[in-house]
């Protein structure tokens, strides 16, 4: 790197330039490239199979699958908004739960059956008149709370085990026959997690994708 920034380039090309590094001397590099593309200004592609690093670094990532581009973006509208399965599984850490489900008719509006539960969907446009359709129900572990929200669905489980990871933890847990993580905050103490016996889900942060193609539905952009 350093003998290629004495030269003044106009593009540099990086190939997974981390990837033998340990985990901290990675974290370290990260930034370091960071400031490093802050002060030149010059345009960089940076190849990784590491979405942190592609999340950390990127203004715009291309996520490609068996040699085809899947969705170009922001980091944050990938995360946020996923045209695919594969992008969905891709982006976040830990990824997205995906759940597939039924879609069926619910006192307020779409619903997904995933075993013998019963979960409140977004209003979209695909699903009306979908009763009996299938679909990949999409929700991210940030985006479940095991304190009540406003409206949605109180989800009834059964903690399996509990990852301590300081400030945060992670919950496991299965629904229907998928497993399925959330993300709490810990506020320094893990003792409140492992009373909960429910979550709760708000419909407007639950992501649909059809059971067959694994497109999203109602993306921004038109999927």
């Amino acid at each position: 790197m350093g003998r290629a920034i004495v030269r003044h380039p106009k593009v540099f090309l990086f190939d997974e330039p981390l990837s033998n590094l340990d985990a901290k001397l990675r974290t370290q590099m990260r930034a370091e490239i960071k400031r490093l593309h802050k002060r030149l200004g010059v345009t960089s592609i940076y190849v990784t199979h590491d979405q942190t690093e592609a999340m950390t670094l990127a203004d715009r990532i291309v996520v490609m699958a068996d040699g085809k581009i899947e969705q170009i973006g922001a980091p944050m509208d990938l995360f946020n908004n996923p045209v695919n399965t594969f992008i969905a599984g891709f982006i976040g850490s830990p990824p997205m739960n995906q759940l597939d489900a039924v879609v069926e008719a619910g006192d307020t509006g779409p619903a997904a059956k995933i075993g013998d539960k019963m979960i409140a969907l977004p209003k979209l446009r695909e699903l009306e008149n979908a009763v009996g359709r299938k679909v990949v129900v999409g929700i991210r572990p940030e985006h479940v709370f095991i304190e009540e929200g406003k409206g949605g669905t109180a989800l009834p489980v059964e903690i399996d085990l509990i990852e301590t990871l300081g400030s945060e933890a992670l919950l496991h847990t299965i629904i229907g026959k998928t497993p399925f993580v959330v993300k709490a905050e810990t506020h320094g103490d893990i003792s409140h997690l492992s009373g909960v016996t429910q979550f709760h889900l708000q419909p407007d942060l639950i992501k649909v994708f059809d059971g067959d193609t694994k497109r999203v539905y109602g993306h921004p952009a038109g999927g």
